[in-house]
């Protein structure tokens, strides 16, 4: 993934409430023109569905308690997926752009009959994959929630540094590695997109920020939180959330946060 480091930590005074669901999760292959994307589904009766990108390189199981305290808390259905590549998706087009692989999730997900408007969660590199999304189909997006996401500002204030963090793949042996590859290859001009993309997303946003250093160097450490209250102050429906305890790993260390984030990002986009 993009951002490799991945602190696991277990949060041992909070536990995910018993999920009462409308149905059991289904997982399936969907065809999405030649190739198959691997989706989990957890139907809930709510008009709004969650969906959730994982982080470059990682596949559904990243987000470990998320999606079935997400339905439990609020009744919505909730969609994690494997990008193409990764996890039980199968590779697609080597030349796969991130922008094409986010019309394939949209064709996977209206196939699948789930809901709009849809809440879309990204974890670390998914965070520009939901960017985009929201960007490219704002009728679609009624919140978003940022899980210490990557973003262009830190791309900008830390230059080459991302790229000294990823696997340099010459000669990609699997399926996986061509994934990686891609991701890679493709990252600068897809930052790009989505700097001149995110400034008009005009929806409630939530910006989850790890609460621990995880970066090491201590100006990568800062120019990281600086990027996310950036982005948490630049409109009015935009808050930011310190993961307290967790470093990169939110979605194994912090569950809570995110959940609770769900649910504010549902109270917020109902309106007054």
């Amino acid at each position: 993934m993009v951002i490799l480091p991945l602190v696991l930590v277990t949060w041992a005074t909070w536990a995910p409430p018993a999920p009462v669901f409308a149905s059991a999760p289904a997982d399936t292959l969907v065809d999405v023109g030649g190739h198959r994307l691997h989706v989990e589904v957890i139907r809930g009766d709510g008009p709004v569905a969650f969906v959730l990108e994982s982080g470059g390189g990682a596949d559904l199981s990243s987000w470990a308690s998320v999606p079935e305290s997400i339905a439990a808390r609020t009744g919505a259905t909730v969609v994690t997926y494997d990008r193409a590549g990764f996890g039980g998706s199968d590779l697609g087009p080597i030349d796969l752009s991130p922008p094409e692989q986010i019309e394939d999730l949209r064709e996977a997900l209206d196939a699948l009959g789930i809901p709009r408007p849809r809440m879309l969660a990204g974890h670390s590199y998914g965070g520009l994959m939901v960017l985009h999304y929201a960007a490219r189909h704002p009728d679609e997006v009624a919140g978003i929630l940022l899980v210490d996401g990557m973003n262009p500002g830190f791309v900008d204030a830390t230059g080459d540094f991302v790229h000294s963090t990823v696997p340099q793949i010459t000669d990609p042996a699997n399926d996986h590695e061509r994934a990686l590859a891609r991701l890679v290859r493709t990252f600068d001009a897809f930052v790009g997109v989505v700097a001149a993309e995110e400034p008009a997303i005009d929806v409630p946003t939530a910006v989850l920020t790890a609460g621990r250093p995880w970066w090491g160097p201590a100006d990568a450490e800062a120019a990281w939180r600086a990027s996310h209250e950036a982005m948490a102050a630049a409109a009015p429906n935009r808050w930011l959330v310190v993961a307290e305890g967790s470093g990169h790993d939110i979605p194994g260390a912090r569950p809570d946060a995110i959940v609770d984030a769900a649910v504010r990002l549902l109270e917020e986009s109902a309106g007054p």
